[in-house]
Parts: structure tokens; C-alpha cells; sequence
């Protein structure tokens, strides 16, 4: 921190600080005791306890305001952050009059700080003189000893990651907000939301960054080097949120805009044992994206490549039948540098049992039980991998008016038929379902992002697929701890976090 004599300064206010607070604790303690020691009933105690826990926060926030600004009136501690961000700068900067800013703290409360300003060196660039209209955007300043300690958008870095994560876990933004005021954290709906958005937009920058330097990168050894590596690819569904042009409804203050369905674009990638098992030693990789299918494919391969999938004793792509997928793996198992022949392609077997089901429904009328012997006839020949026996059960069926309804599912299985070879998957110990990624999708899209009424714009679409995977991966604290990281790369006590994934090693 500084010079001893600072230290000891620090000290007596913590220590006077603490006594304050104490003393106040004691006097909200005492003028409640009576009504405390006469709770009898669920309700009441339930009550007490919340009551007993926003008092013990207001103390924590008193320690952190003095904390926060003893740190920040360390003159050397603020020159080194301003001397390191203007090294680091990728534009010339200049220094500003230091500024008062808010702070807001984990408990809810605020503390006004006074910090230096970097801002954007405007001087000899061409465009209107100040005092003659709009110069045009400049770029965004810097206050150096905030971002050093990861304090972005006026919250700490505890409170930023505190709301990020229950709003991405909540099914809305009103219901992570209500669940945060119980905390006794109520930053109002608008700056709920605008937090949110600011860091889900900021993570995914820093993905495309990340992903862009790995796929140039040399490979290297990583996690799933020896391994036996699945990857589940899948779409889900939500609504895109068009506005039309115009003007705003005179009725709802709102623009009049279409709602198109999108298709979000999910993979997870994990690892099984010789026998099948999922190894629970590696947590899953999810994550997603509202690109087309060569920016999923693009993700994907920057993912395998940090993770050294290259490395992989094989890996086993597992999906349904579209086309978009299949059509990838090759130039997928290129970029990933692993051999072709240590990869291997399945269709999911109850997609598969779907079409089979769609074959048979063809036919309107069956003989009593002749259908369900008809499937039964299939799914065997299915799953011993003998197509060409499988389609000879749909000659029966393709008569006449059916002829054409049976006959377009045709392609589906002779496609790929290599790839629904289960007989065989099952005695390499290899998965025959989709089942990882559709829960995936269930829980990353389906529950938060699809619903009546819920429409989004892309770039928040693509935010919160990110956060939402993370988190449903267990991988946000990771996802967290690097994106502070990577906001302030020119800060040299920042620990170095390679990747969104943690330590890849």
C-alpha cells in the first residue's frame, strides 16, 4: 500500500470505522431484542434473520468504503495505474482534472471516490473546432486506478458479478432483480439491465479476440490431450426483436417492430472414459452463438485448438441429420489439426427414430399392431447399421399417393448411413444420443431465452447465450476472473488468465 505512517492512517479509521459500526450494530440490535426475543412464528424468524443480515452488510460496506479509498489516495498507486494504462494504450491519451465518481458497493451501498482521468488525445485530428457543432466520437476515457482493480460501469467487481450472474440465471430481468433486492442489492431495473448487457457485450468481444488468437496460434498440449472427447452441436429457437422504421406509437411510447424466429447455435464439448462414462474431472465446455453455421464451426474449432484437441485419442461429433453439420467435419478436424481417422461422426439415434416414425405415418391406416411391428422391424435393422435393409422395408409403404412422403426421408438415411452404424458405436463404448446438447439447449436457450413475449436484438441475444452457457457450465467464475483480466491487459498485478476456460493445463 504505501509508506507505514499510510498503513497506520488506514488502521485507525478501520479501527474507528469498526467501532461505529459496532456501536450502531449494538444500538439497532438493542432497540430491536425485545421484538426478536418475541418472534414464535416461521414468518417472524424468517424476517429477523434477513433484518440480522442487512445489518451485517452495512458494516461490510462501511470497511470496503474506507478501503476503496485509502487505495485510491495512494498518489503512487494512482500514478503507476496512469503511467501503465498510457503504455498500454492503443491511441494517444492524455490526462484529465481528476474526477468524483460513485462507487457502488456489494451491499448497496454507494462511495464517492476521486480518481484520475485518461482521455483521448482529440489535438491535431481533423473534424470541427469545439463551439462548432458535433465533433464526432472521440473514444471513451479511462479512469486508470478503477479498472485496475476491475471496477467497470460504477460497481465493483464482486457487485458486477453478483448481478450478472443471478439475472443470467433468473428466467428475466424483473425476477433476477427481485431475487437481488432480497439481497438487499437494488440498482433499479434500467441500471440492472444496462450492467448486464455492458458486460455480456464486453465478454463476447473479448471471446472474438480470444478465439481469433487462438486459431492463429501454434498448437499446444492441453486438457484433452489422451482423451476420448465428444462434441454435441445443436440449434434452439428464440425471437429476434426487428424494429420497423417510423415513428413510436402514440398509445405505448414503443417503435412497431416484426419478431422473426432465429436460430441460436449451441455446441458443448466433454470428455468419457473407456467405458462411455462422462468423466466428471473435466467440466463441460457450452457455448453458442447467433452466427451462421461457419461462425459456429469457427467457435468451435478455436475451442478444441486451446483445449489441444488436437492432442485427442478421438474425437466423436454427435448431432441430428442436418446437413449444416456433416458438411463441417472435415474442414473442422483441419483446423482442430487432429486426423481424420481419429474422428468419428454419429446421428443421434432418437432423431433418427423420429424420421422412422414419420416413414410409418405415411401410411394412414394400419392393420391393428402392424405398425408398431413395422417399427420394431426397423429400428432393428437401424441399429445394427443395415440401411439398405432398412429401405427395403420402405418399398412396402412407398405405394401409390405415399410414394412421395416416404421417399424424400430416403435421402436422410442413405446420407448417412456410416454414421448410424449404433451396433458398432455400442461395442466401442461410444454415445449414440444427443442427449448432452439437447440439455444444453433446454437449459441455455429454452428456459431463459424462449418464451411468450420474449423477443431479443442479436447483440443481446449473443450475450447472454454466452453468459448463460457459462454459467450452466459451471465455468462463469472463470469466465469472470478473465474478462477483468483482459479489460485492463496493461495493469502488471493483474493475475494472467489465459483463457474465458481457466487454467488450461
Amino acid at each position: 500500500m504505501g509508506s507505514n505512517a499510510s498503513k497506520s492512517k488506514v488502521t485507525k479509521e478501520l479501527c474507528a470505522a469498526l467501532g461505529g459500526a459496532t456501536s450502531a450494530l449494538q444500538d439497532a440490535v438493542e432497540g430491536r431484542l425485545k421484538s426478536w426475543l418475541g418472534v414464535e412464528s416461521p414468518s417472524e424468524f424468517r424476517m429477523m434473520e434477513l433484518e440480522v443480515t442487512q445489518l451485517a452488510r452495512e458494516v461490510a460496506d462501511r470497511v470496503m468504503a474506507i478501503l476503496l479509498r485509502a487505495k485510491l489516495e495512494d498518489a503512487d498507486f494512482q500514478r503507476r495505474c496512469s503511467s501503465a494504462a498510457r503504455a498500454g494504450a492503443e491511441q494517444k491519451v492524455r490526462s484529465g482534472a481528476a474526477r468524483e465518481v460513485s462507487v457502488t458497493l456489494l451491499g448497496g451501498a454507494e462511495v464517492r471516490v476521486k480518481v484520475g482521468y485518461l482521455r483521448p488525445d482529440l489535438r491535431g485530428r481533423p473534424g470541427r473546432k469545439r463551439g462548432h457543432g458535433r465533433r464526432g466520437r472521440g473514444g471513451a476515457g479511462l479512469y486508470p486506478a478503477l479498472a485496475a482493480l476491475g471496477i467497470w460501469c460504477g460497481v465493483t467487481p464482486a457487485l458486477a458479478d453478483e448481478v450478472s450472474r443471478q439475472v443470467t440465471d433468473s428466467d428475466s430481468v424483473r425476477t433476477g432483480q427481485a431475487a437481488l433486492i432480497r439481497r438487499g442489492i437494488d440498482l433499479g431495473y434500467k441500471q440492472t439491465l444496462s450492467l448486464v448487457n455492458s458486460f455480456g457485450r464486453r465478454v463476447v468481444e473479448q471471446r472474438t479476440a480470444w478465439l481469433a488468437e487462438t486459431l492463429l496460434a501454434d498448437l499446444r498440449a492441453g486438457p484433452l490431450a489422451g482423451k476420448r472427447v465428444v462434441v454435441g452441436i445443436d440449434g434452439g429457437r428464440i425471437r429476434e426483436r426487428v424494429t420497423l422504421p417510423g415513428r413510436r406509437s402514440a398509445r405505448t411510447g414503443h417503435h412497431r417492430f416484426e419478431a422473426p424466429w432465429r436460430e441460436p447455435k449451441l455446441f458443448t464439448i466433454y470428455q468419457i472414459d473407456e467405458q462411455g462414462k462422462v468423466q466428471d474431472s473435466f467440466r463441460p465446455v457450452y457455448d453458442g452463438t447467433m452466427a451462421d453455421c461457419d461462425g459456429l464451426f469457427a467457435m468451435l474449432g478455436g475451442y478444441l485448438r486451446a483445449l489441444g484437441a488436437h492432442e485427442a485419442k478421438e474425437l466423436v461429433v454427435v448431432g441430428d441429420g442436418a446437413r449444416w453439420i456433416w458438411d463441417r467435419i472435415d474442414q473442422l478436424a483441419e483446423t482442430v489439426g487432429i486426423a481424420q481417422e481419429k474422428v468419428r461422426q454419429i446421428v443421434d439415434w432418437f432423431h433418427a427414430v423420429e424420421v422412422l416414425e414419420k416413414v410409418a405415418d405415411a401410411r394412414a391406416r394400419w392393420p391393428e399392431g402392424e405398425r408398431a411391428r413395422w417399427l420394431g422391424r426397423a429400428k432393428d435393422q437401424l441399429h445394427a447399421g443395415k440401411i439398405d435393409g432398412l429401405l427395403a422395408l420402405f418399398e412396402g409403404l412407398a405405394i401409390g399417393r405415399r410414394a412421395a412422403a416416404v421417399n424424400k426421408h430416403r435421402d436422410y438415411f442413405e446420407g448417412n448411413a456410416a454414421r448410424m452404424t449404433y451396433q458398432a458405436f455400442a461395442a466401442k463404448k461410444l454415445p449414440n444420443g444427443s442427449g448432452a446438447i439437447e440439455s444444453a439447449i433446454r437449459r441455455v436457450v429454452n428456459l431463459r431465452m424462449k418464451g411468450n413475449g420474449t423477443f431479443w436484438r442479436i447483440e443481446n441475444a449473443e450475450a447472454m447465450l454466452m453468459l448463460r452457457s457459462y454459467l450452466k457450465a459451471g465455468r462463469f467464475d472463470d469466465l469472470v476472473d478473465w474478462s477483468i483480466a483482459s479489460a485492463a491487459p496493461w495493469w502488471p498485478s493483474t493475475p494472467s488468465h489465459s483463457s474465458p476456460l481457466g487454467a488450461l493445463s
